[in-house]
């Protein structure tokens, strides 16, 4: 599969796995792997209590992830942001869980394995 590779932070060629979360099938999980293959971060969290829409996904935009939204964004792979929720209570207003509809034909330009498939 050809796919385009991105920096994020500190490394250089990276790329998206996109799938789906073994004990969710709605919910979509992506990691960012470099080229050589070493993990670099997961985007994504499960919410156990979130309606998942076909193409949505929940960004974790806090911890090392922070900024990571706004990155996905200027992609071009977050279409809409639904909604945003602080990550806890106590968290700063910038640490959240985004709720987005992902631009399914730009997150597979970047992406290597993709094997997401929204079923109830």
């Amino acid at each position: 599969m050809n796919f385009k590779t991105f920096k994020y932070k500190n490394y250089g060629e990276c790329y998206f796995n996109v799938g789906t979360y073994l004990y969710n099938k709605q919910s979509m999980a992506i990691s960012i792997k470099s080229i050589d293959g070493e993990d670099i971060t997961v985007a994504t969290v499960n919410m156990n209590d979130y309606m998942y829409e076909p193409d949505t996904a929940t960004i974790k935009n806090y911890s090392e992830n922070s900024g990571i939204t706004e990155f996905l964004e200027n992609l071009g792979v977050i279409e809409d942001i639904y909604s945003r929720a602080r990550c806890n209570p106590y968290a700063a207003k910038n640490q959240t869980i985004d709720y987005c509809l992902m631009n399914m034909k730009k997150l597979k330009e970047y992406t290597k394995e993709f094997d997401y498939e929204w079923k109830i």
